[in-house]
């Protein structure tokens, strides 16, 4: 019986891991992806405890009006330094942990699951990759992700989650690192590159 594989994509906002993520996907069969950055919010959305415990840390005014979780307004408290952001991970990563365990057994028939998540080896994710796969960008490379990507967020906003985020790198559990500062095709082909390696 073929043996599931889990490939983990690391690294720091806006260095274009949901790109690597997506082709990887369309490039191996059989395969299935999980955005843990998407999989956090449908926890903040199942679980009404969790938004409670969040205002609680961090004031009334990261709920919107019908008690769910404003990420803008909770982004720029946990981007504004290691102490807060130390304070949601310390909610969120035990749920997202046993998520993440959970939507490996019921996609076991797949040959392939691909987990894209900043946090990573912070939430101890790395656990399930069989290999994993570090994306790395210039720091105005990013910048100019984030700008079109969140067309509502300002400049200054941007720039300070870049500076602020802390994301935990084990380098002795990463097998392969691919540079993205040219342009997506290079980039796609840089992937192609370690495709029969994993």
């Amino acid at each position: 019986m073929f043996k599931i594989k889990v490939i983990g994509i690391a690294g720091k906002t806006g260095c274009g891991k949901t790109y690597a993520a997506n082709y990887l996907a369309g490039k191996l069969k059989s395969s299935i992806k999980l955005d843990v950055d998407l999989l956090a919010k449908e926890i903040y959305k199942e679980n009404d405890s969790l938004a409670g415990k969040v205002a609680n840390c961090f004031g009334k005014e990261v709920l919107n009006s019908d008690g769910s979780i404003n990420y803008s307004c909770l982004g720029k408290k946990v981007f504004s330094g290691c102490t807060e952001m130390k304070k949601l991970n310390d909610l969120t990563f035990p749920l997202i942990f046993d998520r993440v365990s959970c939507f490996i057994k019921e996609n076991s028939v797949k040959d392939y699951i691909i987990i894209e998540a900043a946090i990573l080896f912070d939430a101890g994710l790395d656990y399930f990759c069989d290999k994993i796969i570090l994306i790395r960008a210039d720091a105005k490379e990013r910048e100019n992700f984030l700008k079109c990507k969140n067309l509502n967020m300002r400049i200054e906003d941007i720039r300070q989650r870049i500076k602020n985020q802390k994301i935990k790198i084990k380098k002795d559990k990463v097998d392969f690192i691919i540079e993205n500062n040219s342009s997506l095709a290079s980039f796609y082909r840089n992937i192609d590159v370690i495709i029969d390696k994993l």
